[in-house]
């Protein structure tokens, strides 16, 4: 899928190849990126940056929380919808 957030050209700037790509933004545009693809069914994801320490800390302060909020919102939405 592609979308406002996925950037490819990671894979030819690292000469990589697969799962090389991005979702670029701030941490509430990759959120919502991030939803979308939960959405179409996607259930796990790998977050990483070129700095592992200090991205894993950035993330799981800003990133991850976000990403759970949206999941538990749009849950809730649906289940209420059921009732």
């Amino acid at each position: 899928m592609h979308d406002t957030r996925l950037w490819t050209e990671i894979a030819a700037l690292g000469g990589g190849a697969g799962n090389s790509t991005s979702l670029v933004g701030t941490p509430e545009q990759v959120a919502e990126a991030a939803l979308a693809y939960y959405e179409l069914g996607v259930s796990t994801f790998l977050f990483r940056g070129f700095d592992q320490l200090r991205d894993a800390v950035e993330y799981g302060q800003s990133l991850i929380p976000q990403i759970r909020q949206r999941v538990e919102q749009r849950e809730a939405q649906r289940t209420t919808r059921s009732a």
